[in-house]
């Protein structure tokens, strides 16, 4: 555990307050984010909830209609986009137009930390679909990895100048990332996002994955419990940085890119083997498609250099 220091609680009081100066996530689309897409009645409350927001339902039928979508006739209503995207689909986009609301890039840094978000997302969208042995709910992970780096979202509109020194000090695993947060503010990206969370009333599962996605796990872990969330978001956070990501990755030979995620991925987070390398590297050509449609959806564009992976930085 990195030693946070006497001026931890003073530093992480007067960020929190920053919180307040956030806009506020409107009500409609923090209700949309507490609905469960396994309900029998999902659709229809989100139907109701989205009619009470004519902007946000124009957007979402824009984007059924979008190329990457394809429908075969225009998309004119909620529900006909509902039903062509999808309850998980459906709610992946209402969770990344929700803090789209409030985050909206700037910078080279702000893109890039939107660009990450987005992979983590679908990554993490993707192990919990393929391994059914986690007993997660692929949109919750997907929410879940969305949002697991908001603490740092937080950071760049109130302290970018501190927030550049730690994008620039070379990290290139979770553990430095969060070693450098210590050194420049005194506190963790994950503790103020989980007062982010609580500020906009996420769900309260969803807060706490936010605060422990950094946390040590252990070998074994219920299915479908936090453990379980924040294991399957802890690889997705490094499957970012070492393929989804960075340069070279993809014209790698299998056993390599198997032997990196393994080592990479896996072996720090884990030693259980609910999910195999194998199925890591399965996922990545479809998670770097998924991420960069959704982040064209989303009108951003890929315009960062990529960061370097653990493996490339240590040869």
């Amino acid at each position: 555990m990195t030693d946070l220091g006497p001026d931890h609680t003073e530093a992480l009081k007067q960020m929190e307050a920053k919180i307040d100066e956030l806009p506020v996530l409107p009500q409609v689309l923090v209700r949309l984010l507490q609905l469960e897409p396994t309900a029998e009645d999902y659709f229809e409350s989100f139907e109701g909830l989205a009619k009470e927001d004519p902007a946000f339902a124009v957007r979402v039928i824009a984007l059924a209609n979008s190329a990457t979508s394809s429908p075969v006739s225009p998309i004119e209503t909620i529900r006909e986009a509902m039903a062509r995207m999808g309850a998980t689909r459906i709610g992946a986009l209402v969770a990344s137009l929700a803090v789209q609301k409030v985050f909206m890039p700037t910078e080279d840094g702000q893109v890039r930390l939107w660009i990450h978000s987005i992979y983590a997302a679908v990554a993490a969208e993707a192990i919990a679909g393929r391994c059914t042995a986690l007993g997660l709910d692929p949109g919750k992970a997907y929410l879940a990895g969305l949002l697991h780096d908001i603490g740092r979202f937080v950071m760049l509109e109130h302290a970018a100048p501190s927030l550049k020194a730690v994008d620039e000090s070379n990290w290139t695993t979770p553990e430095e990332l969060v070693a450098a947060d210590v050194e420049v503010y005194k506190f963790t990206h994950s503790e103020l996002g989980y007062l982010a969370c609580q500020r906009w009333s996420l769900p309260e599962e969803l807060a706490q994955s936010v605060r422990d996605h950094h946390s040590a796990l252990g070998d074994e872990f219920e299915p479908g419990s936090l453990d379980a969330l924040n294991y399957c978001i802890q690889l997705a956070d490094r499957m970012c940085m070492n393929a989804l990501e960075c340069d070279g990755f993809e014209t790698l030979d299998a056993d390599q890119r198997v032997r990196i995620l393994d080592a990479e991925c896996l072996a720090p987070v884990s030693k259980s083997r609910i999910v195999t390398p194998e199925m890591l590297d399965a996922i990545v050509p479809f998670a770097k498609r998924d991420g960069g449609e959704l982040l064209s959806n989303l009108g951003f564009a890929e315009i960062v250099a990529p960061r370097p992976a653990a493996w490339a930085a240590n040869g």
